[in-house]
């Protein structure tokens, strides 16, 4: 839909950015950017960055170099297709990239996120549907979810990619720093819980040792 679109609006007189491109230039551009909207899907989350890695470990990519080895050969098809690998996992990147904001700004998105995870977890349970991941208000830890979406899916995309782009380091470095921050709210948390908890059942042992004394007064 988002490339549908797109295409629509530069079909409009003036809104065009590709009306200079030959025909064939211009299939490739669309081409490339329908496979870069798609690259954004979660589902394919996995296999885009296995994929990637693999071309990193086969050229030897590191820090920067090689990346030349990987993105110009004389096979035009397979050149095409590990440039468009990177291309991929950059808009991918950016998609997931709340993490790598500052921690204020990620915070409010990680708010706006669950937001619209809930609101669609609530008419799940109104239309007796299974209710979706991370969408029960009831049962979802923010934080928590915070810790892996970062542990399992950003870092990992972010370190692949600083493989080739060694720029993006200071992005990687405010990544770490807000896993930290999420480890301790998560921490914060359960020391939370473990204070209500002890507070609960010493309250519970002092109910029932005053039903105790007056039961033994009154014998």
């Amino acid at each position: 839909m988002h490339v549908s679109e797109s295409f629509k609006v530069m079909n409009k007189t003036g809104c065009n950015v590709l009306e200079k491109l030959r025909p064939e230039e211009f299939r490739q551009a669309r081409r490339r950017i329908i496979e870069c909207v798609l690259a954004t899907d979660m589902a394919s989350h996995a296999s885009l960055l296995s994929s990637l890695k693999a071309k990193i470990e086969t050229f030897s990519i590191s820090k920067g170099n090689n990346v030349e080895k990987m993105v110009i050969q004389n096979d035009l098809p397979k050149t095409y297709e590990n440039q468009q690998a990177v291309l991929g996992i950059c808009v991918h990147a950016a998609d997931i990239s709340n993490p790598a904001k500052l921690f204020d700004i990620y915070r409010k998105w990680v708010d706006f996120v669950f937001l619209e995870f809930y609101s669609q977890g609530d008419l799940e349970k109104q239309m007796n549907l299974p209710v979706s991941y991370l969408c029960d208000r009831s049962t979802t830890n923010i934080n928590m979810s915070q810790l892996g979406f970062i542990n399992f899916i950003v870092d990992p995309t972010f370190e692949a990619i600083l493989q080739i782009i060694p720029e993006i380091s200071p992005y990687k470095d405010t990544i770490r720093d807000n896993l930290k921050k999420f480890e301790l709210l998560v921490k914060e948390e359960k020391d939370k819980k473990e204070k209500l908890e002890k507070e609960k059942f010493e309250k519970e042992n002092q109910e029932k040792e005053r039903q105790e004394n007056e039961k033994k007064e009154k014998e």
